[in-house]
């Protein structure tokens, strides 16, 4: 059989064709090498010929390629034009054609058990080899049915494929455009299964040494410690400490570097979810979206808005009758949708929530308070905490809870009464979630006469999205003067600065050497990193305090550093990079469990010291906690903590303010966060550890201004005093 023809699909974005290419010629110079661009059709790039070079354009292979393009996901869509290229080559080449997926192959070693023989019509690459185990890692038996059992990314066809090819194609008129039969085809025809254990190597299954083929369709070359860099959750094929794997991926990097581009039509429209829907349900192909661009805008014009309102809750219940009674407002929307609709607005399917019971006539000498009053949440805390308070100081509350949260039910609270029973409400809901507060709850921003926000917020800068949200208050209080300067910064209502006071925690009676990585280090100083990574790990920067631990001391030079986390599982790259940032470090320990709050506390007092070298804060409580309990305090230099920290109670660490990355789209690229200086942090780290002294003066310090705080009682009578002002005027 002649040698065949390897046709690379290149997608939309910044993929370049040449490095696999010359990958797959150092391993097969007697082949020839072609590529089909799968992108935006008046964007396709320009190649080195000397390298490889384009077979042909997309709408030569499939005339409504540009309808194909806007109708289904770009994956789909990549896969459907390889087959069509496939099928041209065939017929123009009569040669083997082997597709290769830009981006999401690399090529390593010899491809000759892909090649089809004169028996095969076609040649799969199974992604596992028999189902996954059901151990809680990812890909999932579940992740398996939905993408089939069949790498998308790969696949060789015989002279003899016309027929599969032809059926494959046939699937056009289906969302994922032929991509589900692939996954059946082999029940029909010839289609062999490269058995192969070195072709398709990756996330599904690592079970060569020496792997020919990698199969990275969901891995990312700047986040090379893990192979799906989208998945939040533990992977069962790991990278770091696999010597092997990273050797075989840095090799591999240079064929998959690139990203993918969100298409955009001309004039700038997006081909999201809602476009493609209505491309697919026309009954008439509409205008082709780039040669005829002007007629596609016209068309979309007259359908999305409608199909926007009639999918999303929260505009239909902002304008009920977006035809008639509505329309003008509604129109007024649209017209400002691209400025000011922010990922606040688009919320995921939620149950509706119970409507509240409105009192008539609503009374003026208390407060509805609204949070999440039955569910173990700081939130949750504060709101429970600000209606003792308010109870205390005489001020009537009518509580509301608010259960658009996924954090637990606290155990034995008693629901609240659900009514709205005065003119002014405390929401304590933060400013990101007022719009679905808004959504769920219409009957309460009716019925209030004076909304306040309490609000906490992790950086000075305000998105555009939570900024709308100040429209939907009339005051705004926060925990921290950072907030209040934050918010304050952008909004026209007053914003008071009404801080909770941090209680003295409760501790269990475990010992230091009962948790794992304290059991075997003795009289050893350690020093001590906690964080949630739902926290957004970035912001809370544990790299930040391992590289300054690696700056101060020398490999086990005796003091330890634990990086103690929780939800690692379900955010397994940032999990990953922590891991690979430790490596090779004894002395480094990273610890990912789910304490009880008790024995967290515990395990914060047994350290010589806790270290946050953070981006930013709203208030810093767990710093706050760590000085209740007489353990010394390192943190940033700056935000919420500073309301809590100064330089004779803790160790401040100066920093420069740098721009958002890594914000896990929670905050901005554009907002800006501390950089801690990483040399002061380690010569701090090493005086903590050389100078006993200090560390029990700072412990005294901290504790002291901890017991210094304002108490709740006096929390509690200045927000009594701003209700009744607000009351009397």
């Amino acid at each position: 059989m002649r040698s065949p023809v390897v046709c690379l699909v290149v997608p939309n974005g910044s993929h370049r064709p040449e490095p696999l290419a010359v990958a797959v010629r150092e391993q097969h110079p007697d082949w020839d090498v072609t590529a089909i661009w799968a992108g935006d059709p008046q964007l396709v790039p320009v190649l080195d010929d000397a390298v490889v070079s384009w077979c042909a354009r997309a709408d030569e292979l499939v005339p409504t390629w540009e309808h194909v393009l806007v109708s289904t996901s770009s994956p789909a869509a990549e896969w459907w034009l390889g087959l069509a290229a496939a099928r041209r080559l065939l017929v123009e080449r009569g040669r083997p054609v082997v597709v290769l997926h830009v981006g999401s192959v690399a090529v390593l070693g010899p491809l000759t058990s892909l090649v089809p023989t004169d028996d095969d019509a076609a040649v799969r690459v199974p992604r596992t080899g028999g189902p996954p185990p059901d151990d809680g890692a990812t890909p999932t038996v579940d992740d398996l049915l939905s993408a089939g059992s069949s790498s998308t990314t790969v696949a060789a066809f015989g002279p003899a494929a016309a027929p599969v090819l032809d059926w494959l194609l046939a699937g056009a008129a289906t969302e994922d455009h032929g991509a589900r039969r692939w996954q059946s085809a082999h029940e029909f025809f010839a289609v062999r299964a490269c058995t192969d254990a070195a072709i398709g190597v990756g996330r599904w299954r690592w079970d060569s040494a020496s792997p020919a083929l990698l199969d990275l369709d969901a891995f990312d070359a700047e986040q090379p410690w893990v192979l799906d860099a989208s998945s939040t959750e533990r992977a069962r094929v790991g990278v770091v400490d696999h010597p092997g794997r990273t050797a075989a991926l840095a090799v591999a990097a240079p064929q998959v570097a690139g990203r993918r581009d969100v298409l955009l039509l001309p004039g700038g429209v997006v081909v999201d979810s809602d476009v493609a829907a209505l491309v697919r349900a026309a009954d008439e192909p509409p205008p082709l979206p780039w040669r005829d661009a002007p007629g596609f805008r016209a068309w979309l014009a007259e359908r999305y808005w409608t199909a926007l309102h009639a999918r999303r809750r929260d505009l239909a219940v902002a304008f009920p009758d977006p035809v008639v009674d509505d329309a003008a407002s509604f129109q007024s929307w649209v017209r400002r949708a691209c400025i000011d609709d922010g990922k606040a607005l688009v919320l995921g399917a939620a149950p509706s929530a119970a409507q509240l019971d409105v009192a008539t006539p609503r009374r003026n000498d208390g407060v509805n308070l609204v949070g999440y009053l039955t569910r173990e949440s700081s939130l949750g805390d504060v709101a429970r905490r600000l209606a003792t308070g308010l109870t205390a100081a005489s001020v009537p509350v009518a509580p509301i809870g608010y259960e658009r949260t996924a954090s637990p039910k606290v155990p034995g609270v008693v629901p609240p009464d659900q009514r709205i029973e005065f003119g002014t409400t405390l929401a304590v809901v933060n400013a990101d979630q007022f719009p679905a507060l808004r959504m769920d709850h219409p009957e309460l921003f009716d019925a209030t006469e004076w909304m306040i926000g309490y609000w906490f917020w992790e950086l000075e800068h305000i998105p555009r999205h939570m900024r709308s949200s100040i429209g939907l208050v009339d005051e705004i209080w926060a925990g921290s003067q950072f907030v209040v300067d934050a918010f304050a910064a952008v909004a026209r209502v007053p914003v008071h600065h009404v801080p909770i006071p941090v209680p003295a925690p409760v501790c269990s009676d475990r010992r230091r050497d009962s948790f794992a990585p304290l059991a075997d280090v003795g009289d050893r100083p350690v020093l001590g990193v906690v964080l949630d990574h739902f926290s957004v790990t970035a912001r809370k920067n544990p790299i930040g305090a391992v590289d300054a631990f690696r700056r101060a001391f020398r490999p086990d030079e005796g003091p330890v550093l634990v990086v103690k986390t929780m939800n690692g599982e379900h955010r397994w790259p940032q999990h990953q990079e922590l891991v690979a940032a430790a490596a090779g470090r004894s002395d480094i320990k990273v610890w990912d469990v789910h304490l009880s709050r008790a024995d967290h506390m515990a395990f914060i007092r047994s350290l010589d010291a806790l270290v946050s070298l953070h981006r930013s804060e709203g208030l810093g409580l767990h710093l706050a906690e760590a000085m209740w309990l007489g353990t010394p305090v390192m943190a940033t230099r700056y935000s919420g903590n500073l309301d809590l920290m100064d330089d004779d109670c803790s160790v401040l660490i100066d920093a420069e303010m740098v721009h958002v990355e890594g914000g896990e789209g929670v905050y901005p690229p554009e907002a800006r966060w501390a950089d801690p200086d990483l040399d002061q942090a380690a010569a701090a780290m090493r005086r903590l550890v050389d100078d006993p002294a200090w560390r029990a003066q700072l412990a005294r310090a901290g504790r002291a201004r901890m017991e210094s705080q304002p108490t709740m009682a006096d929390t509690a009578a200045r927000v009594a005093g701003l209700l009744r002002a607000r009351m009397a005027s």
